[in-house]
């Protein structure tokens, strides 16, 4: 293996580690992810202020809902933010590199964090799959050509859109099958016969059905499978 050179471009799969790391931390603060491809992703926090019904109440009350509009609009603006990963691994805030937060002077540098940071991290993370599975598959249901393109549920295929972990029932192999916690060699077998004598399944109680899979399976399979045409 020839080992990896100082400014040498990073492989995909480190970039998409560091931007899914990058993105844990804004969503740990309240962000929402807005979109995300290859190695990039929008972010956005707070929400849009009805200035029409504001307008309205301060007329009615004289400009005395004035202030108070003015607080809600400083609050609930909603911002954006463009986090890119360049090809060192660098991450971009809007095109400028993460600044770095220094302590205080004369305070000491804290130690290793405590176990219910590491435990709201990984919540945010758990999250942050989900909200890319729910992405994906409004991305499959309005276009499921796309979705092939993207090689959304294909674990099994290179690929560099990030689907939050998505099984595609319909297409993958067996061995891509037994991803799914539960999924036993046997059972994905199972599962492709009956896929190829049936031509494809429409959904997670379908499959359980037809394949006679314990219905334990079922909340596994919905969470985590996709089924396109």
């Amino acid at each position: 293996m020839v080992p990896f050179q100082p400014g040498s471009p990073l492989p995909p799969d480190r970039l998409r580690a560091i931007l899914g790391n990058a993105i844990m931390r804004q969503v740990a603060r309240g962000w929402r992810i807005e979109s995300q491809v290859d190695s990039q992703a929008v972010m956005a926090t707070g929400g849009d202020v009805n200035h029409a019904a504001h307008l309205l109440i301060s007329v009615l009350t004289c400009g005395a809902w004035v202030p108070v509009w003015l607080i809600i609009g400083l609050v609930n603006n909603e911002k954006r933010v463009v986090i890119t990963i360049d090809g060192n691994g660098v991450v971009l805030f809007n095109g400028r590199p993460a600044p770095m937060v220094a302590p205080p002077p004369g305070r000491p540098r804290r130690g290793p964090r405590p176990r219910g940071d590491a435990n709201a991290q990984a919540i945010a993370a758990a999250n942050m799959r989900r909200e890319l599975r729910r992405q994906a598959r409004e991305h499959a249901a309005e276009d499921a050509a796309l979705a092939r393109e993207l090689r959304i549920g294909r674990p099994d295929l290179p690929r560099q859109y990030d689907d939050g972990g998505l099984i595609d029932v319909n297409h993958v192999p067996a061995r891509a099958l037994t991803m799914l916690s539960g999924v036993t060699p046997e059972i994905a077998e199972r599962i492709v016969s009956m896929r190829e004598h049936v031509g494809g399944f429409s959904s997670a109680e379908e499959l359980v059905a037809t394949a006679d899979l314990h219905p334990d399976l079922t909340p596994e399979i919905k969470e985590y499978g996709i089924f396109l045409p």
